[in-house]
């Protein structure tokens, strides 16, 4: 191999903010070979091999341009632990801020599970048209539209219609159905090895993992209705509340680094992991997500979209345990831009972490224009 070419596949700039690591745009000579190497670890270009090559070398001017955009955040702001990763699509730069560091996905894991039952869909493993039955032990607390579906002790829905709940409206007892579907958590997180997305882990149901994060111990299906459900949660000691979220906060179960979810969102763009139906399904359920109106969304321009999932967790003491946005941002030219924030751990009130995504929206697509 050329050395001027290996130099340029290896180059890293140093930091641009503390926990940011920039990458700079490669030329089509080092992008073309990249596409053939592993994974690089700090500005990696590729996710094993298979991300495009690069249609358009970005200019100094616009890499210092995103810098800049990126130095001019107040952060702070979230008053907790910021994980972000941006990379440019279209010319493979890539930007981190604690990028391989694990963030609780709350309702985030719905994107990688929806991605796990299409490509069972697309195999011949599953159905879009088969139904699943819900029964009354299967209802999940805190929150789930789907119930109000469901008349008596148990209810039947279609592969696609428990994919729309919850990966569109983020529907806790839909999600559930479907881990159970492919095998539970476990199976989730073997079939996202199988397709090579690291650095995401699905170890729990919702139905376990809700009450886990409140400490609450004593779970059962009456506690489903909201009302119950929080005057439960009310009983539980201050102390017990402190010490499961502190617990929650540092457990690896059920979380993502931003790398890994960065990864996920450029593989799913390129229908590496997707056939082309069920890559279009999965991103128009994503469009059409009335959640997160005050995140990233709002940071775009008019005439931009974004396919994207939300995570939110509880208040728990007067910590935000997790507040997310992650998804794929599109410009009317046909700028194609993978974003993730994730927000652990806050003191701020739930209007000030969105405000701090919806800026590092904005940031990016100021710099990309």
């Amino acid at each position: 191999m050329n050395k001027q070419i290996l130099l340029t596949l290896l180059l890293v700039s140093g930091s641009v903010l503390p926990g940011w690591v920039h990458s700079p745009a490669p030329s089509r000579e080092s992008v073309a070979i990249a596409a053939s190497t592993p994974t690089m670890d700090s500005g990696k270009l590729v996710a094993d091999g298979r991300l495009r090559k690069a249609q358009v070398v970005t200019t100094q001017s616009n890499t210092t341009q995103l810098q800049e955009q990126l130095n001019n955040l107040d952060l702070s702001s979230a008053q907790g632990d910021v994980g972000i990763g941006v990379l440019d699509l279209d010319t493979g730069e890539r930007w981190f801020r604690n990028g391989k560091q694990r963030f609780p996905m709350q309702s985030v894991f719905k994107l990688p599970l929806g991605i796990v039952v299409l490509k069972l869909v697309d195999e011949g493993k599953l159905s879009l048209n088969q139904t699943v039955t819900i029964t009354r032990e299967q209802f999940v607390p805190a929150w789930s539209p789907i119930l109000k579906e469901i008349k008596g002790d148990r209810g039947q829905f279609t592969v696609q219609y428990l994919l729309q709940r919850a990966v569109g409206d983020s529907d806790n007892t839909a999600a559930d159905a479907l881990v159970r579907l492919v095998g539970g958590p476990e199976q989730v997180t073997a079939n996202l090895e199988r397709l090579n997305l690291r650095d995401i882990r699905v170890d729990r149901l919702e139905q376990q993992l809700q009450p886990d994060t409140v400490g609450l111990t004593n779970f059962r299906p009456e506690l489903v209705d909201k009302q119950k459900y929080e005057e439960a949660v009310q009983q539980i000691p201050d102390a017990v509340k402190k010490a499961a979220m502190e617990r929650y906060l540092v457990d690896p179960r059920d979380t993502a680094t931003p790398e890994g979810m960065i990864d996920l969102l450029a593989l799913l763009q390129s229908r590496q992991l997707l056939s082309e139906d069920s890559t279009a399904l999965l991103l128009k359920i994503m469009t059409d997500s009335p959640t997160g109106q005050k995140r990233l969304k709002a940071g775009l321009p008019q005439g931009w979209s974004i396919a994207h999932k939300t995570g939110t967790g509880e208040d728990v003491v007067g910590i935000g345990i997790a507040t997310n946005d992650v998804g794929l941002i599109s410009s009317p030219s046909g700028r194609n831009i993978a974003i993730a924030v994730f927000i652990a751990g806050s003191k701020a009130p739930l209007e000030q972490r969105e405000s701090v995504m919806s800026a590092v929206a904005a940031a990016v697509v100021q710099a990309m224009q």
